[in-house]
């Protein structure tokens, strides 16, 4: 475009007035101006300044936006070379920044350790942990099953009840987890480089799974030698029993055995 429109600045192709963005009715030769090779690219700029308030603006087009005088004029603004450069990633560390990463991730650990179990969670249930690299074996005890061996005990205890009049015993899968839980624990506690479960732990598990009393308790027996589920679950029976709530109705119930052929079982009620 060679000409445009003197007072607001529109570009045209020719020189036949009036504007047709403000209808002023004189042009002028427009001019573009060709940067020395010298010169650093963006170091200047022409801007509109308004002589009332001194707001700038990008083109001639009064009145001024701020204070509405129709008096603009042309300014050469000079721009700092620093200006122009973007910022690095350095820049943008500030202390705020740093406390900010901190915290986010310090929640995260919180909460990848209460999805682990490790760390209780206020008001989520993320389910019954799991242990990992306990020693000895979850499903055998030499050539038996220990699920088997599990079934046999429960029918004992219920027959035991059965006699003493009291409520039959229905296994729940929770509490069979909460129970391998607790048994694993105390294995690899005895054997390995685990921890014992805190009774505040247990409780806050039990605590979701039972509407009345609930309650743990771990036997042990020696399994050495025995060679039926039958036998090894009757042994269980022969160790110091804990008496069961007689309004209990549900059990769960895990048998492990340790490296040195003890079997560890825990049951849990409510």
């Amino acid at each position: 475009m060679d000409w445009r429109c003197e007072w607001c600045g529109k570009p045209h192709e020719e020189n036949d007035p009036p504007c047709d963005n403000c209808g002023h009715g004189s042009f002028e030769k427009a001019v573009v101006p060709v940067a020395d090779s010298e010169t650093e690219l963006g170091s200047n700029a022409t801007v509109w300044v308004c002589t009332e308030c001194g707001r700038e603006h990008p083109k001639h087009a009064p009145p001024c936006s701020r204070c509405g005088n129709e008096t603009l004029v042309q300014q050469r603004q000079e721009v700092e070379a620093t200006e122009l450069q973007a910022p690095s990633y350095m820049d943008l560390v500030t202390p705020r920044y740093v406390l900010g990463l901190i915290a986010v991730l310090a929640l995260g650990a919180l909460f990848a350790l209460g999805v682990a179990g490790i760390v209780p969670l206020p008001g989520f249930d993320t389910g019954v942990p799991t242990v990992s690299d306990v020693p000895g074996s979850a499903d055998t005890a030499g050539d038996i099953s220990l699920a088997t061996v599990e079934r046999s005990y429960l029918q004992n205890l219920n027959g035991e009840r059965a006699a003493a009049g009291a409520a039959n015993l229905t296994r729940d899968e929770r509490l069979d987890e909460i129970a391998t839980f607790i048994n694993q624990r105390l294995v690899k506690a005895e054997f390995g480089d685990g921890q014992r479960p805190s009774d505040e732990r247990v409780r806050e598990l039990l605590g979701k799974s039972c509407d009345n009393e609930a309650n743990a308790v771990r036997k042990t027996a020696d399994g050495r030698g025995i060679e039926s589920a039958v036998a090894l679950a009757a042994a269980f029976q022969m160790a110091p029993q804990q008496e069961v709530a007689a309004d209990a109705t549900s059990v769960g119930v895990d048998v492990h055995t340790a490296p040195d052929g003890t079997l560890s079982l825990t049951q849990v009620t409510c």
